[in-house]
């Protein structure tokens, strides 16, 4: 194969990985349209990605604690901390202890923290249909072998 095709595919990675990690950490305003006012001003903040994958995986499963979340997002738990203060700080998550556990903590959503993970799954599905008309630009075998390509290079990770 030709090296300037690697060159060139080599170009794109870097150029898509530089704007995945700049998306990563830019904020994601939730919009207001559907919000009721007991919870708009929760809501109404700029979040991390981060924060709204805590939220999303609060919502989706029990028993989360820091050790949980850095596991399931593959972040480390000072990040998953950082964020976690966030959404305490702001009423979208609670802690809990189980009985006969006092040292061990858990989260939970609040009403807030439930609606914005309503919000956030809606954002997904929106992301989801925009990434199908990108999809459309390519034959099936073009997707096929994109997918092959990501599907190995998650294995050299």
């Amino acid at each position: 194969m030709d090296n300037s095709i690697h060159d060139e595919l080599f170009q794109a990675i870097q150029q898509f990985a530089l704007k995945r990690d700049k998306r990563v950490w830019q904020k994601v305003q939730i919009p207001s349209i559907g919000i009721s006012s007991q919870h708009h001003d929760h809501l109404k903040k700029d979040w991390t990605l981060t924060q709204l994958h805590i939220v999303s995986c609060i919502h989706t499963s029990q028993n989360v604690n820091n050790s949980f979340l850095a596991s399931r997002l593959h972040i480390s738990k000072a990040a998953v901390s950082k964020a976690v203060h966030a959404l305490l700080k702001h009423n979208i998550i609670t802690v809990t202890k189980k009985p006969g556990n006092k040292k061990e903590i858990f989260y939970t959503l609040t009403d807030s923290g439930r609606k914005l993970a309503a919000l956030h799954e809606q954002l997904h599905e929106k992301a989801k249909e925009q990434y199908k008309q990108l999809f459309n630009e390519f034959s099936i075998d073009d997707l096929k072998t994109v997918t092959a390509f990501f599907n190995l290079w998650i294995k050299y990770m």
